[in-house]
């Protein structure tokens, strides 16, 4: 079995086949301009001519309307009569018909295109980042890029000056913060630690590396630990402590460590963590009055 590394770049010129082949290994740092500005001009343009082809249009109307030679009065009536209207000599009425259709073909396509692309979230500061530093490696010049679009992902020494309206193919899922801190800054710890010595090279990538849904498997058990122990753990400290304004104390203390597991280790909306921190202060008030009730009847 052969086990040598397959690494498709090592075959590629310096250059764009380089920077496509490695935006092809990792489609999430597949990231172009998506010239918003540009696409607003377009649709702005496209507006223009319509407005003036539709002034254009209504002004024919009229005049047909009013003319009572052959049969422009049935233009507007009939567009049976409005497509023969060559035949009385004077088609202008039917040809701002077909521009207009025409143009609102093109007019749509552009809009169309504008709310897809708008749809496309930015890349993430891991990816861009990654991108920078690939960018400046030996294996691409360093730098090699060398026309005017060279800037548009920004450089290592000025990782700020990237295009704006930089898009992102093939985003990352947007995680917690717990799981986004383990993907983009534990796993650099990793490698500094030399855990990456354990992995075996990648055939395609020809280096050790984590999969992000290995690691994210990881968050998840961790998440689960951890809901899984808060309530006994808010549980079994009431029932330790007996005073009541203590108790009152520790609840509001849980009810804050709740809240921020799920900011943390959730993706839960602001609504979510209300109603999820409200039940469970109710599950512990339950708990602190029952267990009240019996201490107060036993003590009788």
């Amino acid at each position: 079995m052969n086990t040598t590394p397959v690494i498709p770049l090592k075959e590629l010129v310096t250059g764009y086949p380089k920077l496509a082949g490695q935006m092809g290994l990792i489609p999430e740092t597949a990231m172009f301009r998506s010239f918003t500005a540009l696409q607003a001009q377009n649709v702005l343009y496209l507006q223009a001519e319509l407005v003036s082809l539709e002034k254009e249009l209504r002004k024919c109307e009229t005049i047909d309307r009013n003319d009572p030679n052959g049969q422009k009065r049935l233009y507007s009536q009939d567009w049976v009569w409005l497509s023969r209207s060559a035949d009385d000599g004077d088609g202008e009425q039917w040809q701002l018909v077909q521009q207009i259709r025409a143009k609102l073909r093109e007019y749509n396509e552009a809009l169309i295109q504008y709310s897809t692309v708008l749809a496309f979230p930015g890349p993430s500061k891991w990816d861009l980042n990654y991108i920078q530093h690939y960018l400046a490696t030996k294996d691409m010049g360093p730098l090699e890029l060398a026309g005017d679009d060279a800037p548009i992902w920004g450089s290592t020494k000025e990782p700020k000056s990237f295009c704006y309206d930089l898009i992102a193919l093939r985003p990352r899922h947007n995680e917690d913060i717990f799981s986004k801190w383990v993907t983009e800054r534990a796993i650099i710890k990793l490698f500094k630690c030399g855990c990456h010595r354990l992995k075996k090279v990648s055939r395609i990538h020809g280096v050790p590396g984590f999969k992000d849904a290995t690691l994210l498997q990881a968050t998840f058990w961790i998440t689960t630990v951890i809901a899984s122990l808060l309530p006994i753990a808010s549980i079994s400290v009431l029932y330790c402590v007996h005073s009541m304004l203590a108790r009152f104390a520790i609840i509001a203390a849980f009810n804050v460590v709740v809240s921020i597991c799920l900011v943390a280790f959730t993706t839960a909306k602001r609504l979510d963590v209300f109603a999820v921190t409200a039940a469970f202060s109710a599950v512990q008030a339950v708990f602190v009055g029952s267990n009240y009730n019996s201490q107060y009847n036993g003590g009788n």
